[in-house]
Order: structure tokens, then sequence, then C-alpha cells
């Protein structure tokens, strides 16, 4: 199992890193005191899912929450998956739950998308 709370912080907050745009963050920076690497995850599963329209299927389904367990497991599959160049790939059970936990980043997430939008748009 792959276990963020025993990692060193430094070395997964410099790989999560290379993940995170800074624009993701920008976007939650006013609901976050501190990004810890499973808040930078959290909203980069948002974002991912965000911009493959998850939305609309995976939050309808009535899924029990996902265990700290399960959750970690799927990161460190999609972990491996984007640093092996599959960065579109998104867990959609993983997605649903973190939309349950974080409606705030969600929302942020969604403002940001629109104000982008109409920004190029002009």
């Amino acid at each position: 199992m792959f276990d963020l709370a025993s990692q060193p912080q430094s070395v997964w907050q410099s790989y999560v890193s290379e993940f995170v745009p800074q624009s993701l963050r920008e976007a939650v920076a006013h609901l976050a005191e501190e990004f810890t690497v499973a808040y930078l995850l959290d909203c980069l599963i948002l974002e991912k899912g965000l911009r493959n329209r998850l939305l609309a299927n995976s939050t309808r389904q009535a899924n029990t929450p996902l265990t700290n367990e399960d959750r970690t497991d799927r990161f460190a599959v999609l972990l491996r998956l984007w640093a092996e160049g599959c960065h579109t790939v998104v867990d959609e059970r993983l997605f649903a739950d973190t939309v349950r936990r974080r409606p705030a980043e969600l929302e942020a997430l969604r403002k940001h998308f629109r104000e982008t939008a109409l920004r190029t748009k002009k």
C-alpha cells in the first residue's frame, strides 16, 4: 500500500508538485492554509475530473465513502499512471469521493474554469 503519511513530506510534495499546475494552486489558494500532499492530490483529482467532464455521472452513484486505505491505494495507482505518461486518467470512484469531501474546492475550480473560458473567448 502507498501511504502518504509515512512518506517524507518534502519528497512527495515535490513529486506531486510536478503534476499540479500553478493555475490550480491559485484557484484553491484562498481555501487552504497549507498545501499538503493529500490536499494537492484531492485538488488534482477534482481538476482532472472536471476536465474530463466526470461530474454529471460519477457523483450520482450511491457509493459508500472510501476508506483512507482505499484512497491511498487509488492515489498510488494514479500517480504511477501519471508518471508513466497517462496524464488524463481519472479514477471515477475516487473523484466522486473527493467531490463529497471537498465541495468548496470543487466550486472554486468550477469558477476558475468558467472565468478562464470567458477570458479566452474575448
